[in-house]
């Protein structure tokens, strides 16, 4: 029988514990939450599944520890901590009111004569049926080097873990003929029950207190500033002018179209890479009179089934002067000459996407030239290899810099949401190019504020 505060994170314990620190990296926090995640509550198994250490050993080996065996110690840790995890899955505010009541259920109980009665609360079969081996991968995955510290992994990364368990889970033997659904044909709409360790409730305690206990570090890329992609753009222009090699030439001319499309359509970096060479060079062509060009996305998108065209109006120059049509035009000029005229437009000499590390090195190194010249438009302590990236920075500036210039907020919501007005009511038919560009002419006009503004 264990006590709350007796109940205490293994000598052997290294796992990483969030701490909350001010912009300088000075750690403090609130005297009642330094031993978080050190230890448990009393009144903790009554919101939280709990087996001791060694019973929980005993389900996963079938056998006893070796005492003093290193590898047994190290698993002993392991469970140690993911108990601590799942049991710090609810707050101590929560466990306290659910200890209370409990007491007072036995002490109204007890006034007539009632005999205090709750749900066993163990024992458990001898197998892993809370999926605590699962939870030991995820928090072992934890320690190896991650993207931004050296020291361990992110929540998101070791996350990942579960969901492919809970997949393989799925194909199994057991997992196949014990799934059943509620609901129609449907994906979306049905109900899936399962008998998974990892969608057990203490596993879902576990993922909320490993969570808790490690926090986020998150890292939106920086929205750049319009007086930023204007000085990013006339770099561009500049390096064109001087440029005298093909292979220079490719890269200068995708990463000015990549920029302004981007940044003018508000488009995520994975979403311009699908602009379509064909529909491209149609569209120049029929529209050269317009002012506007439309910008034709051709590809598989995330929560739709098949692959299929998306044709976005944009203002073929902007009112700070970015010129949408100029780089546009020049990039399918470049790709004409080296005899391409289908397939991606940000396609290499063989016709194949570039990689998108290409594309982006050269725009942050651009950036962070600019950025080293004197009145830069961008601030001296930014690290544009690290705080700007092609996937979110053009889009997020964009939808700044649009609401700062007046542009009507539903316009803005519409933009940024073109997929799902693209799919209303989720049932759009695919059609041909021709077709989806008449049904857009009408509203071109007010689609292209957006743009205008910029």
């Amino acid at each position: 029988m264990w006590c709350g505060p007796c109940y205490r994170q293994h000598p052997l314990d290294r796992f990483y514990r969030h701490s909350p620190a001010d912009e300088d990296g000075f750690e403090w926090q609130p005297p009642e939450d330094m031993n978080r995640h050190t230890h448990a509550r009393d009144g903790d198994n009554l919101v939280t599944p709990f087996q001791c250490d060694l019973c929980t050993f005993r389900n996963m080996q079938l056998r006893n520890p070796i005492p003093g065996h290193a590898v047994d110690d190290y698993l002993l840790c392991c469970i140690r901590r993911v108990q601590l995890d799942a049991l710090w899955g609810r707050e101590p505010q929560t466990v306290l009111a659910t200890l209370r009541s409990a007491k007072q259920m036995l002490k109204q109980w007890r006034i007539v004569g009632l005999t205090p009665h709750f749900p066993a609360l163990g024992p458990y079969p001898v197998e892993d049926s809370f999926g605590v081996r699962v939870a030991i991968a995820m928090v072992l995955k934890s320690l190896e080097p991650g993207r931004y510290h050296a020291e361990y992994q992110q929540w998101e990364t070791i996350r990942k873990l579960s969901a492919a368990h809970a997949n393989i889970y799925g194909a199994s033997l057991e997992g196949a003929c014990s799934l059943r659904a509620v609901g129609g044909e449907s994906v979306s709409s049905k109900l899936t029950l399962t008998r998974s360790p990892t969608y057990s409730l203490w596993s879902t305690r576990f993922k909320q207190g490993c969570l808790r206990r490690m926090g986020q570090d998150v890292r939106q890329d920086w929205a750049i500033t319009l007086a930023a992609m204007n000085a990013l753009v006339g770099a561009f222009e500049r390096a064109w002018r001087g440029a005298s090699e093909q292979r220079e030439q490719r890269t200068i001319v995708m990463a000015g179209a990549f920029s302004v499309v981007g940044f003018c359509g508000s488009f995520r970096g994975n979403e311009v890479l699908l602009m379509d060479l064909f529909g491209l060079r149609k569209y120049l062509d029929q529209l050269a009179d317009k002012d506007y060009v439309i910008v034709p996305l051709l590809g598989r998108f995330k929560g739709e089934a098949h692959a299929r065209y998306h044709l976005q109006p944009i203002a073929a120059e902007t009112n700070s002067g970015l010129r949408v049509r100029h780089w546009l035009q020049r990039l399918v000029a470049f790709q004409a000459r080296e005899g391409l005229t289908h397939g991606p437009a940000f396609g290499d000499k063989h016709g194949k996407l570039v990689p998108p590390r290409e594309i982006e090195g050269y725009i942050m190194d651009t950036l962070q030239a600019l950025k080293d010249e004197e009145q830069s438009v961008i601030p001296p302590d930014l690290d544009c290899f690290e705080q700007f990236g092609i996937s979110r920075s053009f889009r997020r500036g964009s939808t700044s810099t649009a609401r700062t210039r007046g542009v009507d907020e539903k316009l803005v919501v519409l933009i940024n949401r073109w997929r799902k007005f693209e799919q209303s009511k989720g049932k759009r038919p695919v059609m041909e190019m021709q077709d989806h560009y008449s049904g857009l002419e009408i509203i071109i006009p007010e689609i292209v504020k957006y743009s205008q503004a910029l």
